[in-house]
């Protein structure tokens, strides 16, 4: 009976394959037609719906991008019609101060009369903006609108509030030097309502005056308004994709067809009879969003097209803002498109089927060889088959465990773990539960192996990771995703306390310290994360997620907890942004120079300039150099850029110096970075030389945190450049733990009061103490002292008073740009006003 079955089973080997063959050649062809087909339409689907999503996010992210630099522009409102109404009376102020110095000998009513006659006719802000003269008694001296006013009193003037404008603002700028002073009026081209006037005063001493200017708040927002309006009627998106600006009452502000501008369309229809102008303002009105309609005019034809726009409201201006797309042409996009795929996917299965056929007919041939050998084979394989069985079926098992397994701690490893979050998903899923998924980081884990070896750390880490698969439940599950980095699933969560309950179990671990070796180790863990389905829907997303909290987790605090949420998704991409940005901004040419004065102050002439890096970017507008020097040196960035302003400034101060009698010293910042870099000297040479400013025309200031990371290695840097000819100067001086025994073991020859002792120069006893302490180690060390941020005459004089050499500060200048820096100074004219003491 065995015989028989075996001779049957010969006779099975030997047809058997090729019967096989062609069945599976044939369903292989079978599946191949129809995959292809059911592929066309998904990915003519996935197309369109991709598509036109994109095309949807793309408007609204334009939107909401103006929208934002709206609403900047009219924050900034007031700061702008303050600084600029200021600016106005330091000039009225320098120019009486001017006259009053070349006329001091001659009486009052002549040097008056110079004055106004000076500042009567100057007009600003379009014309809207003059100054006037009053006595802080009331007495009105000077009024460019009103000159029957003039010697009148004003005293008891009032505006529709009941202030008393002449009297209040006069004893605020005497009482304070200078002032701001807010009062309200109806204006007389619109008597219906009151409005908000800020003025500016700033008093004269000499004769007991101050001067003044003022300007409607309302009047200078029509001036933001009309310069955006005018910005947003120059933008355009391709050919056909523009802006356009309606107030809630219909009218037309900005649009590509000009001719609209200033007209009502609230009542137009498009041609299938919707108030479309009326549901976009509705829709922008009720918080933003999509509006599909018929718009009447497309910039490349000039015809009818459906449209779909995007719009969203700007409601203190009552402005509904938006810009869409034409959904004729996105539909003659995408059929091109699908035609492309359906040619592409005809084109590969007529190559598949051809090769499936070659394939076959090989495979034929193949298959009548070999099951003649297989049938001869037969009788020794079917001895060996049982066995091999068993050594496979433990060869598989083990091999299995070792690929889903971590062979130091026995959890789970990566693959694993995302099939155990896939299975973890389903289950939260089906009842309609949260799932946590957690990523946990050892902190200064690197340390114990520095201390005691990576065997004990080994051992550590073992010993962390029994606990953690003791305090996971039958559902839970935990992995070992890498070096000191665990990730913990914890599906059927019903709300975010059951995570945080989690968390508190995983903190637990590390309450009691480890025992290895008879040493007592201490440890704990950072951890972030993420929640499905609030942050994530796939295994790989919610790991990620989880991650980037983990490590704003340490940044902030270790041993911290924290969880994802849109704020830090908005920050990653913003950093990535200003990564991508930052890598671009040198070859855009989006970086300028700055240049702050400093002046000597025994003397009043100007010492020198500190050169600033601006960055002016298309897309994220002004950065401040807060947020992009230290991306620069994370990134290797800053040598480049560090270069560029050293070339560029050391140019710029060499055209400013030319044909001068005295060289002023250009002050350049070094990133700690630029410093340790070991060609750092050979390139600062090569970029200096062709220039023609001299070595010793240059400060580069260094800060602590330059000494701190690498003393051993900074120091004969240091020592080379002043062998050179540089001036080393020590920024921020005083607000580090070690500035002192710097001096004694640095070749430093300048140090920089740190601005914050200088805000509180004149209302803190120790900021007082201190700076005066720095000014007189600077002169025992024969080392300029420069102060930073001296922005009152009062501090001035403190500083005078204790023989601080050089000033820097709002009060001298602010930073200017190169041409403007010329402007100001043509020659070295004193800017001060402090006299040293005696």
């Amino acid at each position: 009976m065995q015989v028989t079955t075996d001779q049957k089973l010969l006779r099975l080997i030997k047809v058997a394959p090729v019967v096989v063959v062609m069945i599976f050649a044939v369903l292989v062809n079978i599946f191949v037609v129809q995959d292809n087909r059911s592929q066309v339409k998904k990915d003519t689907a996935n197309l369109r719906s991709d598509f036109l999503a994109q095309q949807r996010e793309q408007i609204k992210a334009q939107i909401d991008q103006v929208y934002r630099q709206i609403e900047y522009a009219k924050a900034s409102t007031e700061n702008q019609l303050k600084e600029t109404i200021r600016e106005r009376i330091l000039e009225a102020y320098g120019i009486a101060e001017t006259i009053y110095q070349r006329n001091w000998d001659k009486p009052e009513a002549e040097v008056t009369r110079l004055i106004t006659e000076a500042l009567r006719s100057i007009r600003f802000n379009d014309g809207r903006g003059y100054f006037f003269i009053y006595k802080t008694t009331g007495e009105n001296v000077m009024h460019p609108l009103l000159p029957q006013m003039e010697g009148t009193s004003k005293w008891d003037l009032q505006d529709v509030r009941g202030s008393y404008i002449v009297r209040e603002m006069g004893a605020k700028v005497k009482a304070m030097g200078e002032a701001y002073y807010h009062w309200w009026f109806v204006k007389p081209t619109d008597k219906t309502k009151e409005f908000e006037k800020i003025g500016f005063g700033k008093y004269f001493e000499p004769y007991d005056w101050f001067i003044g200017t003022g300007e409607y708040l309302v009047d200078v927002e029509n001036d933001i308004k009309t310069r955006l309006l005018k910005r947003i009627n120059s933008i355009r998106f391709g050919e056909n994709s523009y802006l356009f600006v309606f107030d809630y009452q219909g009218k037309v502000l900005a649009h590509a067809l000009k001719d609209t501008i200033g007209t009502n369309q609230l009542a137009d229809r498009d041609s299938s009879g919707q108030p479309y102008i009326q549901n976009l303002i509705q829709t922008a009105q009720q918080g933003g969003g999509y509006v599909r309609y018929i718009n009447p005019y497309t910039p490349s034809t000039g015809e009818a097209s459906d449209k779909l726009s995007y719009v969203r409201g700007v409601d203190d201006w009552q402005w509904a803002l938006g810009t869409g797309i034409y959904l004729q042409e996105i539909e003659a996009y995408l059929g091109q498109r699908e035609q492309q795929i359906l040619s592409q996917h005809r084109d590969n299965l007529t190559k598949l089927l051809v090769l499936s056929f070659l394939v076959t007919a090989i495979v034929l041939l193949i298959s009548l060889s070999l099951s003649k050998n297989i049938a001869n084979r037969f009788h020794k394989l079917q001895r060996r088959i049982s066995h091999d069985f068993d050594e496979l079926e433990q060869t598989k098992n083990l091999m299995q465990q070792m690929a889903q397994h971590d062979a130091l701690t026995e959890l789970p490893n990566r693959l694993l773990l995302t099939q155990q979050i896939q299975q973890a998903i389903e289950l939260s899923t089906s009842t309609d539960k949260q799932l946590a998924v957690m990523f946990a980081d050892l902190d200064d884990f690197k340390k114990i192996n520095d201390l005691y070896g990576h065997s004990t750390g080994d051992k550590l880490l073992q010993a962390i990771s029994h606990k953690f698969a003791e305090l996971i439940g039958q559902e839970d599950s935990v992995a070992r995703f890498g070096g000191d980095e665990f990730v913990f699933c914890f599906p059927q969560l019903d709300c975010h306390n059951d995570a945080l309950s989690r968390v508190e179990l995983i903190k637990q671990v590390f309450a009691q310290p480890f025992e290895i070796d008879g040493k007592q180790l201490y440890s704990s863990c950072s951890i972030g994360v993420a929640i499905y389905p609030i942050d994530g829907n796939e295994p790989e997303e919610l790991i990620s997620k989880a991650d980037i909290v983990l490590y704003k987790s340490k940044a902030r605090q270790k041993g911290d907890v924290l969880f994802f949420d849109q704020s830090i998704n908005e920050q990653v991409q913003h950093d990535f942004l200003l990564e991508e940005e930052l890598r671009h901004a040198l070859s855009r040419d989006e970086f300028h120079l700055t240049y702050q004065p400093q002046h000597q102050i025994n003397d009043d002439q100007l010492h020198g300039v500190e050169v600033l890096l601006r960055w002016n970017n298309h897309r994220l507008g002004q950065v401040p150099p807060f947020e992009f020097i230290p991306l620069a040196e994370d990134t290797g960035l800053i040598h480049d850029i560090g270069l560029f302003v050293i070339e560029h400034a050391c140019r710029d101060i060499a055209r400013f110096n030319a044909g001068r009698n005295e060289n002023i010293q250009l002050s350049i910042n070094l990133s700690p970075k630029q410093l340790i870099a070991k060609d750092f000297i050979a390139q600062l040479v090569k970029r200096i030389d062709p220039t023609g400013l001299p070595y010793q025309s240059i400060t580069l200031e260094i800060t602590e945190n330059v000494l701190i990371s690498d003393l051993v290695a900074v120091t004969p840097v240091l020592q080379q450049l002043r062998d050179l000819g540089f001036s080393i100067s020590l920024d921020d001086f005083g607000t580090g733990y070690s500035s002192l025994s710097y001096l004694n073991t640095l070749p430093i020859n300048e140090i920089k009061i740190d601005r914050s002792f200088i805000n509180k120069l004149l209302s803190n006893d120790q900021s007082d103490s201190l700076v005066k302490t720095i000014i007189a180690i600077g002169a025992s060390c024969h080392m300029k002292v420069v102060a930073e941020g001296v922005e009152t005459d009062e501090q001035l004089q403190r500083l005078s008073q204790y023989r601080c050499d050089i000033a820097q500060g709002y009060l001298l200048a602010k930073p200017i740009p190169f041409d403007e820096l010329c402007t100001l100074y043509p020659s070295c004219e004193p800017k001060l006003s402090a006299e040293p003491s005696s």
